[in-house]
C-alpha cells in the first residue's frame, strides 16, 4: 500500500511539473504588441511592423491598441503576457511604469540609450553611408554635427567611416547658438565637391526651424550634398533622407527582444539596422548625378513629384 502510495505521489509531482513548464512556455511563446490606435493612412505603418513582428516572432502575436485617452490601470490588467512589444509615444509613456517587471522593447520612437531597451528611429549609420556610397561615390569627407541626443551613433559612424574610407569630422554641440557657428564654420571651410553634411534625427542640430532652411539653402549655393536621417527633408532639398522599412523594423525588434530576455538587466538600444530612401531627384540633377531608371525605380519616395 505505501509502495502504491509512493507511485502516486511521484506521478502526480511529475505532472504537476509537466502542467508548470507548459503553462510557462506557453506564457513564454506569447507578446503582446501595443501599439496606437491612429486614422488612415499612419495606421498602415504600424500594421507594417506589426506584420514584420509577427514573421519574425514564433509564437502568439496579441495587439493592443491605445486611443488618444486611456485609463493605464485598465491597460495593465489587459496585458497578460511576459513580453512586450511597445510602439509609438503611447506605447512608451505605458511602458515607462512596468519594464522592470516585463520584457519590454520599444520601437517606432525617437529613443535614445536610457533604462528601456529598443530600436530607435534613427537610421544607423552605416545603413545611411552605404546609401551615401550609392548616390554620390565620390564623396570622402562626411561632416556631422551633433548634439547628446546623438551622440550614442557616433562611435559605430566612426568605425564605418573607417571601414568606408570615408573622413567623419564629427562636431560636438550643446545648443543652438553652437549649432550654428558650427555649419557657419563648415560652408567657410568647404571647397571640395567630395563634402557631404550628415543632418542626423538631432532636436538641436537638425532644428527644423532655425538650422535646417538655412543648411539647404547654402548646400544648393555650394553644390554640397545634404543627406538625413528625417523622412522631410528630402522633400526640402536633401539629396535623400532616410524612411523606416517598417516591416524589417518589426523583425528587428523581436530579435532584440531574444537579446533583451537573455540579460535581463541589460538596457540595449539599437538604431535602425535598415532603411528605405527618399531621394529629391532635382538636387541630384543639381548636383550632377544622373541616376539610372532602374535605380530610381528602388527609392521608395521621389521629390519633386
Amino acid at each position: 500500500m505505501t509502495h502504491i502510495k509512493s507511485i502516486f505521489n511521484y506521478f502526480f509531482l511529475l505532472s504537476l511539473l509537466f502542467l508548470s513548464n507548459y503553462s510557462y512556455s506557453n506564457i513564454a511563446n506569447k507578446v503582446t504588441v501595443i501599439y496606437p490606435d491612429i486614422n488612415a493612412p499612419y495606421d498602415k505603418i504600424f500594421s507594417q511592423i506589426i506584420e514584420g513582428i509577427r514573421s519574425e516572432f514564433k509564437g502568439e502575436v496579441i495587439t493592443l491598441k491605445l486611443p488618444r485617452t486611456f485609463d493605464r490601470q485598465k491597460v495593465f490588467k489587459n496585458i497578460s503576457t511576459k513580453k512586450i512589444i511597445a510602439l509609438g509615444k503611447r506605447g512608451m509613456g505605458i511602458v515607462k511604469d512596468i519594464y522592470q517587471e516585463k520584457s519590454v522593447v520599444v520601437g517606432a520612437f525617437p529613443l535614445t540609450p536610457n533604462k528601456i531597451s529598443g530600436v530607435s528611429l534613427m537610421a544607423s549609420p552605416t545603413a545611411l553611408f552605404n546609401s551615401l556610397h550609392e548616390l554620390a561615390p565620390q564623396v570622402k569627407i562626411i561632416n556631422v554635427v551633433y548634439s547628446k541626443s546623438s551622440a550614442w551613433l557616433m562611435e559605430e559612424a566612426k568605425e564605418e567611416a573607417k571601414n568606408k574610407g570615408i573622413t567623419l569630422k564629427a562636431i560636438p554641440v550643446e545648443d543652438i547658438k553652437m549649432a550654428v557657428q558650427a555649419y557657419n564654420d563648415l560652408f567657410k571651410n568647404t571647397k571640395s565637391k567630395n563634402v557631404a553634411i550628415w543632418l542626423p534625427l538631432d532636436p538641436i542640430t537638425a532644428n527644423e526651424k532655425i538650422i535646417v532652411p538655412a543648411i539647404l539653402e547654402k548646400a544648393w549655393e555650394k553644390k554640397i550634398v545634404v543627406f538625413s536621417s528625417k523622412p522631410t527633408h528630402a522633400k526640402r532639398g536633401a539629396l535623400f533622407s532616410a524612411l523606416p522599412d517598417n516591416e524589417s523594423l518589426g523583425k528587428q525588434l523581436v530579435t532584440l527582444m531574444k537579446t533583451v530576455n537573455n540579460n535581463n538587466n541589460v538596457s540595449v538600444v539599437k538604431p535602425l539596422n535598415s532603411i528605405q530612401l527618399a531621394v529629391n531627384l532635382r538636387t541630384a540633377a543639381h548636383l550632377g548625378y544622373n541616376y539610372q531608371p532602374s535605380m530610381v525605380s528602388d527609392f521608395t519616395l521621389i521629390f519633386p513629384k
